[in-house]
């Protein structure tokens, strides 16, 4: 299927938000080695609650030897690369404003049929471009910075392998307890097949947590987050452009019958993903996506609270 350039233009927009000065486990993103099995949907009871516990695990746990850390770090730089490093921060920022702001001119109007989106202009498209540019061209420098620091960030990695064991080792168990017979089934046919250690699988190493640019990019004397707040939040896809599977999480605001659809383009109800009866709150779903073609697609959520759709790119 050939991509046309306006779905190329939507899916860089998704790309062009930078990641923000601060870590955590939702900035990780797709390359993130956390664990991913336990985000999955887990049933009438238990459907969220491996998010919630490994969230709640990170932010009480990792991220504060994170911060402490990157504090040593902050001491050993020069002057003259905390200024830039700062400058470089405030250009992600900047980026990822105006980045939101175009991805919101993107959006489909309120209650607009799935797939009919806003021509975009030539200004719109070229601007995109610029984003993304100039994206990868402050990342780039952060990089080169990091690799000046490259071994003062590995001692400090090795500092904590203590702790990065124990994280790895709470976090599998996390996912293991609130994992559930479909998901143990394919994680072993992924380990018969020799995969399960894949990108995006159920590895739980946890090297990114020390990732060097996002390491770097932490600003040590931030407030330290907030824990995260389940309630009110518009369903997320996760990586989004998505390859063969894809996690998305989203609410339920009322106690009921809850019907999640996979659409094509054209709003074609492509196959339901999910059917049943579940809790007011928060819900997640891995959702297969390898039987699809490139293109983009929605996900049309459907409940007693009312209805959502959201669109996604598959590569």
């Amino acid at each position: 299927m050939k991509t046309p350039s306006w779905l190329r233009a939507l899916a860089l927009a998704a790309a062009i938000l930078p990641a923000a000065p601060s870590f955590s486990l939702a900035q990780a993103g797709p390359d993130s080695q956390a664990p991913r099995a336990a985000f999955g949907h887990h049933g009438r009871d238990g459907h969220h609650k491996g998010n919630g516990e490994l969230r709640a695990y990170v932010q009480q746990n990792v991220m504060p030897v994170l911060r402490q850390q990157r504090q040593k770090l902050e001491a050993q730089l020069s002057a003259a690369d905390k200024t830039q490093l700062s400058a470089y921060r405030s250009q992600l920022k900047a980026l990822r404003e105006q980045g939101q702001t175009l991805r919101k001119a993107l959006r489909p109007a309120e209650g607009s049929t799935p797939g009919q989106r806003p021509q975009l202009t030539d200004a719109q498209k070229q601007q995109l471009e610029k984003l993304h540019s100039e994206k990868r061209t402050v990342l780039q420098g952060v990089a080169q910075l990091a690799q000046k620091y490259d071994a003062q960030i590995q001692q400090l990695k090795a500092e904590v392998q203590p702790q990065r064991d124990k994280w790895a080792a709470d976090l599998q168990a996390l996912a293991q307890k609130n994992r559930t017979p479909e998901q143990q089934q394919q994680l072993e046919q992924r380990k018969a097949a020799g995969k399960h250690h894949g990108r995006g699988q159920h590895g739980f190493g946890t090297k990114n947590f020390f990732g060097a640019t996002r390491f770097l990019l932490m600003d040590p004397n931030a407030p330290a987050q907030p824990a995260v707040t389940e309630a009110g939040r518009p369903a997320a896809m996760y990586p989004n452009p998505a390859t063969s599977t894809q996690r998305l999480d989203y609410e339920v605001k009322k106690e009921g019958n809850v019907k999640v659809e996979l659409l094509d383009e054209r709003g074609k109800t492509v196959r339901t993903v999910f059917e049943g009866r579940q809790d007011k709150g928060s819900h997640s779903l891995d959702v297969n996506l390898a039987e699809l073609g490139r293109g983009t697609y929605y996900y049309k959520i459907t409940s007693k609270g009312g209805s959502e759709t959201r669109r996604f790119v598959k590569e």
